[in-house]
């Protein structure tokens, strides 16, 4: 085994990350002097049951850690991030549909090629854009003066102001990027007619834009393909694209609003809640910096006091399941599996904080079962792992009646082990 090679790499091969499969698994965490998932509902308090004083992390929280180390250490292409908006992702994903080359497409088959030709031209019946830098009408709409506010003529406020409305527009399928001067609609009006109605429905001001909204309403008409509307397959086109594009939509899935409402894809893997072993016992501490916010302050006081929510310990279990059916519906391939396992193993290597304390993932057990459907219930398999504490005090999982599982075909899996020799 090579020394360069990553840990995705060492276990892609396993049977764990063979996507034809039904799995079952369930996750060991802890922590130590630190708050794992705040609750901004009790002073970002560590999350906890009410009825059992259980302590909660929530599914949201651990997928966004397995997002943050696909995207930061693995550098994979996700969805849910905070760099870009996601109607503008999805727009991207339409406008490679719409682009499409069969000719520079090396590695498709004919039959990938011709299905790709047909989503290309089904997401071009609904697809129009307006740039300002090719679009000469378009650009005189929108163009901005490089003035002052306050030196800006009647005509050229107007137009400052029509773009800063397009920027906040709130017409389904619409879309303006104000960086790019790029106006793009995805959806099935066609007519002038059409778009003005369309246009017209935003409540802030269009009153105001009544001859702009008629001119962009032209604009958008012949700038909108001719043939009859495909939203059905558009929509389909789309939803293959995304799950092509973002490794966190072919496993969790999304929800697709933007322009053809594409729905929703759901995703073959799915968490829990993550529930702690023991109660807990939410602590808040106080402390104090001697950096002064405001001046005004600095006759006054020295220091000023804040509070950091904590708790001692506390160890965490969380189910989670793998639907094979789905994965095939999302193109999961065995190198996203593989992935996912090494991210569930070292987001908290990635996620590293003060506020966080020592978090560790200190074990993981899965069930594989022989088939895509499953052959033996999930709850049962979980009541098989037992937390427990060894001679060091390190808490993992024993696995009872491992034997009886191997016999009626469910494989037991510890990536862990597999991933860091000698765990």
């Amino acid at each position: 085994m090579s020394e360069q090679q990553s840990l995705w790499e060492r276990i892609k091969d396993k049977p764990y990350c063979d996507p034809t499969r039904r799995m079952d698994f369930i996750l060991l965490f802890d922590v130590r002097d630190g708050n794992p998932n705040g609750d901004p509902d009790a002073g970002n308090l560590p999350r906890m049951d009410p009825s059992d004083q259980h302590g909660i992390v929530t599914d949201v929280c651990i997928k966004r850690k397995i997002r943050d180390y696909l995207a930061c250490v693995l550098q994979r292409p996700i969805f849910i991030q905070s760099q870009e908006a996601l109607n503008t992702l999805y727009f991207k994903a339409a406008r490679e549909i719409k682009n499409y080359d069969p000719e520079t497409d090396k590695e498709a088959t004919e039959q990938q090629k011709q299905e790709r030709i047909e989503a290309k031209e089904s997401v071009a019946t609904l697809l129009a854009e307006l740039d300002q830098g090719k679009n000469t009408a378009f650009g005189q709409l929108i163009r901005l003066s490089g003035k002052s506010e306050a030196d800006e003529d009647v005509d050229e406020k107007s137009s400052r102001e029509f773009r800063d409305w397009l920027t906040h527009i709130d017409v389904d399928g619409l879309e303006f990027d104000q960086e790019e001067g790029i106006l793009r609609y995805l959806g099935e009006a066609k007519g002038k007619d059409d778009f003005r109605k369309l246009l017209s429905q935003d409540e802030s001001k269009p009153g105001e834009f009544k001859d702009k909204i008629k001119i962009l309403a032209d604009l958008l008409a012949r700038a909108k393909p001719t043939g009859s509307p495909k939203q059905r397959r558009a929509r389909e086109a789309i939803k293959v694209k995304m799950c092509d594009l973002y490794d966190d939509i072919r496993l969790f899935g999304a929800v697709l609003t933007a322009g053809t409402n594409a729905g929703q894809i759901r995703g073959p893997m799915q968490l829990t809640f993550a529930r702690s072993i023991n109660p807990i016992l939410q602590q808040d501490a106080a402390i104090t910096r001697c950096a002064i916010t405001k001046e005004s302050d600095r006759a006054r006081k020295e220091t000023e006091f804040g509070r950091k929510p904590w708790l001692s310990y506390a160890a965490y279990q969380q189910y989670g399941f793998f639907n094979a059916p789905l994965a095939e519906q999302t193109r999961v391939k065995k190198d996203d599996l593989a992935r996912f396992w090494e991210a569930v193993a070292c987001m908290f290597l990635n996620s590293a904080s003060a506020s966080k304390g020592l978090m560790a993932t200190r074990d993981l057990v899965i069930f594989v079962h022989p088939n895509s459907r499953g052959i033996f219930p999930s709850h049962k398999l979980f009541g098989c792992a037992k937390p427990f504490e060894n001679d060091r005090s390190e808490i993992s999982f024993k696995v009872e009646d491992e034997d009886m599982l191997r016999v009626i075909g469910i494989e037991v899996y510890r990536p862990l082990r597999d991933m860091w020799a000698g765990f």
